[in-house]
């Protein structure tokens, strides 16, 4: 690969312990849910990891392996290394890892209080008897000192299998809110013992692990922790100034490198960057201020950028770059850094669909940019057996991505869109505060095409007369939707105006505002205008405000609206607008008027499937994707954009 001279010292070699690694991009342990329920390897998890080390990676963490199951089991389909009867699989992985010349680490985990009996069968267990900070979380058994001494030979067992198994180095978990992050804050362990109390008897389990795994495995096998650089949003949380020395703590038991994450609960939870997040890399200083620490090498992770990335290493900020949904998003990240195609690399919009996939220890992990991610082995872009003339009808998420993989199969595609510019309704999507990474999407999929060789004909609508003189073999309609307008008296009024012109800027808008519809577009509208000083209030039929949306999404959204004194009225039977404004029944039954300029319509969309209906069993194959056949999201536009070219 030719060298990038703006990315040199991402792509220069690299040492952890005995190991040299090819370059200094890692990919980070992520849950997948693609194993086995009794924790096995499948081909998927090996499709996975293979097409990430592929890309050019230096050194794959794989997701958190169990070592004490079903007890330290955190999902479903986890992966599992409590038991030699893994170990065929295992080998599996790390020589489909190696085949493609990356290194191979596995993460070493249990799920302490954070297990959950719908997953263990078990109640969880933990330092202390106190139960994690959210609705209903069970209150865990303090464990023993035998039963941590039992835990503590499972961490180095699991580390043997790993040997064994031809893997390459194992990271000890003890980050975000499992078994070793609850022993070292102060906030879940309020032990008496020598393993609660100060930060050194709280670091003792980590530190013992460390050892036990070093005196298992040898001391030129390299074995590193994960933790936490701060915790955020938590009382008697953990600090920078203890994970600095927990760091030196972890160092001097012989761990041969650290790897700085961070956790938190609440809206202090930078834990997992959202779309609407302000900056990259959140935790880059957490990371900065333990390797000033410690003499072993530091990873760095946390919606990092190439660009950031590369800065960190230069500032000796950090030894190693994690990429974790970069990768997702684009498992040829790495090769496409080295070879400066960086207008080629699929963007993370960081939008938590892979998150919040996962969550619930249940369901796979899938990437709303990427189709591909996780169904590797079943969405192989092969060339077409015959090459046809596709016409594509709408720029948006889905026509783009319908376009962009049908001109990779090696279709003639050609690309109409009534609008002056390609995007869609990401045009729209990325205007509320604090949006912008969605633009990053457009701007790739607009580069794809143009490198793909897609005729695109942008404000020219496509009619059934177009479509019968193009004589196209297939035609994709990706329409998109039309606004919905409610039945409530008076919504067709002069101040009535719908929240995709306001986004747009084609509507004036007043300086007391009313929102119609709670949803994701109605908060985001809100937001909006707020940020433009405009007194707004949010109102909707339904008991809460933007409950379709993703729960931190969410969560942020909201505390943004509050913080920025937009009013929420959920739980509203509307009357009628009149030019005073909207009147509405209240939950508690009583009428009302909110006085209002401007009345803003974000009750959601219809599909515009004129053209398809038209075309439907007249001619070529056609069918209809994204908005224009059910309205959704940017992940089920792309995905049926994917499927869709894939079928023909």
């Amino acid at each position: 690969m030719r060298s990038e001279p703006a990315f040199e010292r991402l792509l220069e070699p690299g040492q952890i312990g005995t190991m040299t690694l090819k370059n200094r991009m890692v990919m980070p342990p992520m849950v997948t849910n693609f194993n086995s329920e009794e924790g096995f390897i499948t081909d998927r998890t090996l499709a996975w990891y293979e097409a990430r080390a592929r890309g050019g990676v230096g050194l794959v963490i794989t997701e958190a392996a169990c070592v004490q199951a079903p007890i330290g089991r955190g999902w479903r389909y986890g992966l599992v290394a409590d038991d030699d009867k893994f170990l065929p699989g295992l080998s599996r992985l790390a020589e489909a890892v190696h085949r493609q010349g990356a290194k191979l680490a596995m993460q070493l985990h249990h799920t302490g209080r954070a297990g959950r009996a719908a997953i263990t069968g078990l109640d969880p267990v933990g330092p202390s008897p106190i139960p994690e900070p959210v609705a209903d979380a069970p209150t865990p058994r303090e464990l023993t000192t035998e039963e941590i001494a039992q835990i503590i030979e499972c961490f180095a067992r699991a580390a043997e299998r790993a040997s064994k198994a031809g893997f390459d180095a194992v990271e000890i978990h003890g980050a975000h809110r499992y078994l070793g992050a609850q022993f070292l804050s102060a906030a879940s362990n309020q032990r008496q013992d020598v393993y609660g109390g100060s930060l050194e008897n709280r670091a003792r389990f980590l530190i013992e692990v460390v050892k036990a795994v070093k005196g298992r495995v040898g001391k030129d096998f390299p074995v590193w922790c994960r933790i936490n650089g701060q915790e955020y949003g938590i009382v008697n949380g953990l600090t920078p100034s203890e994970s600095r020395r927990i760091a030196q703590m972890l160092e001097a038991a012989g761990a041969d490198a650290i790897h700085v994450s961070a956790w938190g609960w609440g809206v202090e939870n930078h834990r997992a960057p959202v779309t609407d997040s302000p900056l990259p890399g959140p935790f880059a200083h957490l990371a900065r201020g333990i390797k000033r620490a410690v003499r072993v090498p530091v990873l760095a992770v946390g919606a990092l950028t190439p660009e950031l990335g590369e800065r960190l290493l230069r500032e000796q900020s950090a030894d190693f770059i994690c990429f974790a949904r970069g990768l997702i998003a684009d498992p040829e990240l790495p090769q496409k850094i080295a070879s400066g195609r960086l207008e080629e690399i699929r963007p993370c919009i960081v939008c938590q669909t892979c998150v919040h996939r996962i969550r619930d220890g249940q369901s796979d992990l899938v990437c709303s940019v990427n189709a591909a991610a996780g169904r590797e082995t079943e969405y192989t872009l092969k060339p077409a057996d015959r090459a046809k003339k596709v016409l594509v009808v709408g720029a948006g998420p889905a026509g783009m991505e319908a376009a962009r993989v049908a001109a990779l199969r090696g279709h003639q595609v050609l690309l109409y869109e009534k609008g002056q510019q390609l995007g869609g309704q990401l045009l729209l999507a990325d205007k509320p505060p604090l949006k912008k990474r969605l633009a990053r999407l457009t701007q790739y999929l607009a580069s794809q095409l143009g490198r793909l060789g897609v005729k695109v004909n942008l404000g020219q609508e496509a009619t059934v007369e177009l479509v019968d003189w193009i004589k196209p073999d297939a035609v994709i309609v990706a329409a998109g939707v039309k606004p919905f307008t409610p039945e409530i008296a008076g919504a067709g009024g002069s101040q009535v105006v719908q929240a995709s012109d306001v986004l747009a800027g084609r509507a004036a808008v007043g300086d007391r505002v009313i929102v119609l519809g709670g949803e994701l577009v109605g908060c985001e509208t809100a937001e909006f205008l707020a940020d433009m000083g405009k007194q707004v209030t949010v109102t909707r039929r339904g008991p809460e405000m933007a409950a379709q949306m993703l729960i931190t999404n969410r969560l942020f959204l909201l505390h943004r609206l509050e913080q920025k004194g937009v009013a929420l009225l959920p739980g509203v039977k509307y009357e009628q607008i009149t030019e005073e404004g909207l009147t509405v029944i209240t939950p508690q039954g009583e009428r009302k008027t909110l006085e209002a300029d401007t009345i803003v319509l974000a009750a959601g969309a219809r599909p515009n499937a004129d053209l398809y209906e038209a075309l439907k069993g007249k001619g070529p194959e056609v069918c209809r994707i994204g908005d224009c056949l059910q309205p959704r999201g940017i992940r089920d536009a792309v995905h049926d954009g994917y499927r869709a070219a894939l079928s023909l």
